[in-house]
């Protein structure tokens, strides 16, 4: 693992690049009020507070570093409108931020002016809902297009066209042209309604025609990603500086600047694009806003939204690496979706070579030890989670991110107690945070008080309308509370967000299964299983689906997959039914293609196994059939599956027999029997007999 990702690590070894990075990055977040990506870039700086650059960053190696100055405030007027469009923006009032920053072409500025636009309808959408279980889509959506269409003119066409004027030498005619042709398009515009800002671009073809257009031009660039400004962004600091204050100097800004597509509107764009179900198109967007800049977190966490399956995520990878430069954010994003996919070993060996590789720093980081918590509770490994959940409020008390985790790690350990301290712990900090009223209504769910546990589940999914986790629990506390159609439309819910979500499609198939609707259960279990293909869990619920469709042979390799997780004899049990009802049936033909048939369902279940193996799983299945006959007093059925068990091991080599065991096992199993057949009673059992039945769970 550390030999693949090894051009990533190298900057993990060496930190100082990326706290230069990260400098100007939080920088650019803080200015537009981007206040999660802010949270996380600052956490990671403050990790990093003992490494140099602490302030100004002098570049003595001649290494290129991944960011670009933006030009300050070119006059008084851009900054007073600035700053006063972010204090509107500060107390959510959008409307008047939109309008105060509506006449200028500072990008912080034309920032926040679309941003305030787009959080208004969000807050629309969010308070005019009266039903929990509606789709959430724009009220208005005819002002959600339109400025979904302003943002498309002014990235994705404005920047082909600023591309082209870039890439190629006009000739002083064709100058002239485009200047008169520019004050003819100022003069237009100065007709035009004030909701647009002043000097963009806005079409007054119909919306259809441009709604083609974006949709065509789009998919022709969906595979060939620019790479303008690759070598802008790769720029000496100490030369980008001394260009920007000769820029400042001289006054002349808008000549000598360099430019770029701004990476913060693309993934507006982009988020406004995934509302509306355009997700191809909102994927190459939020690309190319990653290749402009690379250090905005909330870009990658909203591009893993996106992506639907391995086979997805590998294509990206390879468009996210065309330039051969594997920036370390990349890596972090990769990680972050290993952890999403439940393919948890290897997020853990990347932040493990993090740790061995990189920087003592970065063990002191609450995100990376957070993302291995819930590593750990994927693997349903719930020690070491709940240890590295308490790591995380040691290092940080008040940092309550992901604590709704640990509550339900609480709550499958049945500890009351500690929920509890938990729920007032969280309370006392923020009351109202939807992780808050999550680990609350965990805390009444196990108080067996579901009433009061979906309210407060309710209450999450009002604060955030894409809360997973919260939509997930409220389904189950429904299921609690016998009521299949809100638990159903939770659990769809859930999907519509996170498609990936195992719970959901658990759940789903959960309710199928309570209202005797197999073939439907059949399919939400084989997709849970699919994403967790090693929990025994979703392998259990799928044989059962099986067996109720008469599918015996999918079943049974079910059940042999499950079988190495059983711990108490429940999946052997299933299996030694099986066993009885088709292995001692009277007719010989159904007899021998049962053998046949589980044979070949113990190669598919159990792979990579010689024949020793797969004969010591038989051998155990006929040992628990023994015993469990003898229990029942059924002794002859009881020496019929030992003698099959001794019979497996007439082929083998003695040595072989003895080592596993198998023989003595079977001669304390008939010692037993004989002793009980001849008592006629239910004997105590033999010390031999304990040591076969501890012999049977040591898969």
């Amino acid at each position: 693992m550390a030999n693949i990702y090894l051009p990533y690590l190298k900057f993990f070894k060496d930190p100082l690049l990326i706290k230069a990075e990260l400098l100007y990055a939080l920088q650019e977040s803080r200015d537009r009020c981007l206040h999660q990506s802010t949270k996380f870039l600052s956490e990671l700086l403050m990790t990093l507070r003992n490494i140099p650059p602490h302030f100004e960053f002098e570049n003595k190696s001649n290494e290129f570093i991944r960011f670009e100055l933006e030009p300050a405030f070119t006059n008084l007027e851009d900054y007073l409108v600035y700053f006063k469009a972010r204090s509107y923006f500060d107390l959510e009032d959008y409307p008047s931020c939109a309008h105060i920053a509506k006449h200028t072409n500072n990008s912080k500025s034309m920032f926040l002016h679309y941003m305030a636009r787009y959080l208004s309808m969000h807050n629309e959408c969010i308070y005019e809902r009266t039903n929990l279980f509606e789709s959430f889509k724009p009220i208005n959506m005819r002002a959600y297009m339109e400025l979904l269409d302003e943002l498309l003119i002014l990235n994705v066409y404005g920047s082909e066209d600023d591309s082209d004027e870039e890439s190629e030498d006009e000739s002083p005619h064709q100058e002239a042209f485009d200047h008169n042709t520019v004050n003819q398009k100022r003069s237009l515009h100065q007709q035009e309604d004030d909701s647009t800002p002043k000097g963009r671009r806005c079409s007054r073809r119909p919306r259809s025609l441009r709604t083609e257009k974006t949709s065509t031009t789009t998919l022709g660039k969906k595979n060939k990603i620019t790479k303008r400004n690759n070598t802008t962004k790769k720029v000496k600091v100490s030369a980008l500086a001394s260009q920007s204050e000769n820029n400042m100097s001289t006054g002349d800004h808008k000549e000598a600047r360099i430019k770029r597509e701004d990476p913060y509107l693309l993934w507006l764009t982009a988020v406004m694009l995934k509302r509306i179900d355009r997700c191809d198109e909102a994927i190459d967007i939020l690309v190319r806003a990653l290749q402009i800049q690379p250090c905005y977190w909330g870009a990658w966490i909203e591009l893993s939204t996106l992506v639907k399956d391995l086979y997805m995520l590998d294509a990206l990878n390879l468009r996210l690496n065309e330039s051969k430069e594997h920036h370390w954010m990349h890596l972090l994003f990769i990680a972050h979706m290993y952890v999403d996919f439940q393919i948890t070993d290897r997020a853990l060996n990347i932040y493990n070579d993090i740790w061995k590789l990189g920087h003592a720093d970065f063990q002191n980081w609450p995100y990376m030890q957070a993302q291995l918590a819930i590593a750990n509770h994927n693997k349903r490994e719930i020690a070491s989670a709940i240890v590295s959940f308490k790591t995380v409020m040691g290092m940080d008390p008040f940092r309550i991110d992901n604590l709704d985790l640990l509550s339900n790690l609480m709550y499958v350990c049945t500890s009351p107690d500690e929920l509890v301290v938990l729920s007032k712990y969280v309370a006392s900090i923020d009351r109202y945070r939807q992780e808050t009223l999550c680990v609350l209504g965990n805390m009444y769910s196990l108080k067996c008080d579901h009433a009061k546990s979906v309210l407060y589940f309710k209450k999450a999914v009002r604060i955030n309308p894409f809360n997973v986790t919260a939509w997930t629990l409220l389904g189950h506390e429904y299921i609690e509370m016998k009521n299949s159609y809100a638990a159903i439309i939770s659990y769809r819910q859930a999907l519509k967000i996170n498609i990936r979500d195992y719970r959901a499609w658990y759940g789903l198939g959960q309710i199928y299964e309570l209202v005797k609707l197999p073939n439907y259960a059949l399919f939400y279990f084989a997709h849970a299983r699919d994403l967790r293909p090693r929990d025994y869990r979703m392998l259990v619920a799928l044989g059962d689906m099986f067996d109720r469709a008469d599918r015996i042979f999918e079943s049974m390799a079910c059940f042999y997959k499950a079988l190495f997780y059983d711990t108490d004899g429940t999946i052997m049990l299933k299996l030694a039914k099986f066993y009885d009802k088709y292995g001692d049936c009277s007719n010989e033909l159904t007899r021998e293609h049962f053998n046949m048939m589980n044979r070949r369902a113990l190669k598919i279940g159990i792979k990579n196994r010689s024949t020793i193996e797969l004969n010591l799983i038989l051998s155990k299945i006929y040992l628990y059939l023994g015993h469990y006959y003898m229990d029942l007093h059924y002794y002859d059925r009881a020496i019929s599956f030992a003698g099959k068990c001794r019979d497996l091991w007439k082929d083998t080599e003695t040595n072989a027999c003895q080592s596993l065991g198998v023989t003595e096992h079977v001669t304390a199993l008939l010692a037993e029997i004989e002793a009980r057949a001849g008592s006629d009673s239910s004997l105590a059992s033999t010390p031999g007999a304990i040591k076969a039945r501890r012999f049977l769970f040591g898969l």
